[in-house]
Order: C-alpha cells, then structure tokens, then sequence
C-alpha cells in the first residue's frame, strides 16, 4: 500500500502563502511518504510559483525528498450546453495531458462533470444529459491520451459520473487501457449527490478498472447539507477504510492511495493530514502482518 498526498489537503496553506512546492514535498517527506500528486497549474495556480519555473526544480525536489510522483489532476467539467465553455474543458485535459508527459507522469486524474442546479433548485441539465457531454468529452480527449500515453482516471466526483455502475460503463464503453477511473472511496457517501453507494460495493464493481486511489473520510454533519455529512480525519467518520485497504490490497493493487483531505473546516489542515495518515499507515502496518 503506497501512501501519497493531493495538494487539496493542504490547499488553504498554499492559498495563505504558507507553503511553496518545495515546502509541500519537504512536509510529505516528514510525514514519510512515498508519492505526491500534484494538481493541473491552469486550474489550481496556488499549488504553483510558476509552472515553468517549478518544472525545473520538480526532479531535484523528488530525488532530495525521496517521492515518486504519483498522479497528476486537472478539474474539468463537461457537463455544459454552452459549446465555448465545454471546447475549453476539453483543451483544459488536453493541455493537462501533454503537461503530464512533460512531468513525466502517466497518470492524469479528469473529472466528467458537475450536476448542477439553478437558483430555484432545478436542475440545469439532466443526469442523462449531463452524461452525454462527459461521454462526448471523453471522445475528444482520449485519443490525445493515447497518443501521448497518459492514463485518464475518470474520478467519481461532481455526480457526473457519481456511481460504480455509471464508471463501469463508461470503461466498457471506450475499452481502452488509456482510459481508466480515480477511486474516491468517500465520493460514494459525498459528492455523488443523489443516492449513497456502499464504498466497498462500488470497488467490487470498479476494482479492474482503478488507476488510483483517494483516500478520505465522511460522517454526519452539515457541511453537504442535502446528504447530511461531512468531512473527517481519516479513522474519525464512517467511511469503512480498513476494510476497503484490506480489500484494495487483496485486489493486488499496486498503485498509490492519496489522502484528499478536507476537513480543514475544523481541524487545521497540517494536524488534520499528520493525524490521517498516522491511520493510514495503521492500515498499511495491517497488511504487512500477511506479507503484503
């Protein structure tokens, strides 16, 4: 079990001027980590001093702070009737992409896209429609995918898609091995907004099509009020993540497991990330128990 870290973990010390690329991988080393992932500079400009300059320093930082990269993650939405807005989704992952290679990683979490409501609380698009657009989406950018040899890891994030089932078809859809999905086990509880999927159930179902993982923890509280929860320190909510890291490592998978950390709302993000991945590691000492 390979422990990595998003940068959405620590994005409010990033956005205060608290900390810098460098600092971000120095704290990921102290917390003896194995990877980072590191977010899309078009979308998330926080995370970066300058991505040109950054780039440069990327591979000396890696090797000082012994980090592999593990991910790369853009935030696109495809779910829009408007044609501008949704061509710029799709050169915002084809940009991503070409910018994956040049970090030389081959992992590039995407998103599909957002439902959305309107002030009244009707919704902007159908899921149906909202569905479609991904899918068209999708087809416009996985061939720049396969021609540079970037895995897409379609997250279930936005509700677009939202379940295992809506991933699952969607990989069978395209069937191609550049095309893949990002695991959030709290998303299913979180943020696919409609109906709650057992985490544990929706690995059964997408576990041959996972190329990375986040890793996170949800239970009761306000902050999603539709749904009535909240975010938690990984092992303080209700999200079954010892058995999901039981199940992921008995799955055979070999990629990493990234904190998404978003409970800075009440517990500060360093303590809040330090005390997960204390959890985490927990988790991991488990299974080193059956040789794994």
């Amino acid at each position: 079990m390979k422990l990595s870290c998003t940068p959405i973990s620590v994005m409010r010390t990033f956005s205060e001027g608290q900390m810098d690329l460098a600092g971000y991988l120095r704290f990921c080393h102290e917390l003896d980590l194995d990877g980072i992932d590191l977010l899309d500079w078009q979308c998330y400009p926080a995370t970066w001093n300058g991505f040109e300059t950054d780039i440069v320093k990327l591979p000396g930082l890696l090797k000082e702070y012994r980090l592999e990269l593990a991910a790369y993650a853009t935030r696109n939405d495809f779910a829009t009737t408007d044609n501008e807005e949704f061509q710029r989704n799709v050169d915002i992952v084809k940009q991503a992409i070409e910018d994956a290679v040049r970090l030389s990683v081959r992992t590039l979490r995407i998103f599909g896209g957002y439902y959305k409501l309107d002030t009244n609380g009707k919704p902007l698009m159908s899921y149906a429609d909202g569905l479609k657009k991904v899918v068209g989406g999708i087809e416009q950018c996985l061939p720049h995918a396969e021609k540079h040899q970037v895995v897409l890891a379609l997250e279930n994030h936005g509700s677009l898609p939202g379940h295992s089932y809506e991933l699952k078809r969607i990989m069978e859809y395209f069937n191609s091995p550049y095309l893949r999905c990002t695991f959030d086990c709290a998303n299913f509880v979180a943020n696919n907004l409609d109906e709650h999927e057992d985490p544990l159930v929706a690995f059964e179902t997408l576990k041959d099509y996972i190329a990375h993982v986040h890793v996170k923890d949800f239970g009761p509280g306000d902050f999603y009020k539709e749904r009535k929860v909240e975010a938690y320190i990984a092992g303080e909510g209700d999200v079954s993540l010892r058995q999901f890291c039981a199940m992921l490592e008995a799955s055979g998978y070999a990629g990493f497991c990234s904190l998404e950390y978003e409970a800075a709302f009440k517990v500060p993000e360093l303590t809040g990330v330090t005390r997960s991945f204390e959890y985490l590691k927990d988790l991991r000492d488990i299974q080193k128990i059956w040789g794994k």
